[in-house]
């Protein structure tokens, strides 16, 4: 499997992160392996908010993140939704560049879930797709990414044209540089083998899964996700719902961590909550409870 290291700022030292299943456990520490996706805070965000923030400063922005997220988390391992930008401009790119950098933080994954289709049989929409995910991956490229996330297709979608797709996909990322990773994010992708074939077929060389704990129907998770975390570059460490008691009931967390490591997985965990309804604990509550329980299982 490829390997991958990078050199990240942390309490003074430089420090070796690696990542991707193969890398030997020996080079990172438990905090290394910890990960943050900006998709917990999404209605702290404007562009994604689904409810009137609280106060005026509560308000985060892609720039405001790299610090808030080391100072109150120590957390230097980052991953961006694409909805989270403001723009794809060069300007802001280098702004957003400049500001994950003087954290002494490192942009792990860009998780792209623009307008595109790469499962269309309609060969236009097809190719704009294409164009869609180019534009992504040289924004990615440009700020550092060690990663990017393309979604192969929407469900329904037409599995042979999504493995052409992803073939040329995955080879514009050969070129710059980034593993292509695929998750299981509500596409033709959510059959594992599916997943699998798109995989296999349109690399398996640089193209990696990115399994999500939350995305499977909880009848089949577990068999799903023990299917492709053989395979996985990163893993989404997603929640879902949690009570008043601050106790995650929608499935057991810490046996998905668990599953993983007995894969053989010794990248990072990118938390991450999501739900469809707002949930009433505090969101750096939720993310203190994932932090301590991924660090209690790894």
């Amino acid at each position: 499997m490829h390997r991958r290291t990078f050199l990240a700022r942390g309490s003074g030292l430089l420090i070796a992160v690696a990542l991707g299943g193969d890398a030997p456990a020996a080079t990172r520490s438990v905090e290394e392996r910890l990960g943050m996706s900006t998709v917990t805070f999404r209605n702290r965000f404007q562009q994604t908010k689904s409810s009137a923030l609280t106060e005026a400063n509560d308000e985060l922005t892609l720039l405001k993140v790299p610090a808030y997220y080391r100072k109150r988390f120590g957390v230097l391992n980052l991953e961006f939704w694409s909805n989270h930008f403001e723009s794809l401009e060069r300007t802001y790119l280098q702004e957003l560049r400049a500001q994950v950098n003087a954290a002494g933080a490192q942009l792990v994954n860009i998780q792209v879930d623009a307008d595109y289709d790469l499962a269309s049989t309609n060969e236009a929409e097809r190719q704009r797709s294409l164009a869609t995910a180019r534009e992504w991956i040289d924004a990615a490229a440009f700020l550092g990414s060690r990663a990017v996330r393309i979604n192969p297709g929407r469900a329904g979608g037409s599995v042979e044209r999504s493995i052409v797709s992803m073939q040329e996909v995955n080879r514009y990322c050969v070129s710059k540089g980034l593993p292509l990773l695929t998750e299981n994010h509500f596409g033709l992708e959510m059959d594992p083998e599916v997943h699998l074939r798109i995989r296999r077929e349109a690399g398996p060389n640089n193209l990696y899964t990115l399994p999500d704990f939350g995305n499977y129907p909880i009848e089949t998770m577990w068999d799903s996700l023990e299917k492709i975390l053989p395979h996985a570059y990163l893993v989404s460490a997603k929640t879902v719902e949690f009570n008043e008691q601050m106790e995650h009931v929608s499935y057991d967390f810490d046996r998905c961590i668990q599953l993983a490591e007995r894969s053989g997985f010794k990248g990072i965990y990118s938390v991450e909550q999501w739900s469809r309804a707002d949930l009433k604990v505090d969101e750096e509550k939720i993310v203190d409870w994932m932090l301590q329980h991924v660090r209690s299982n790894i």
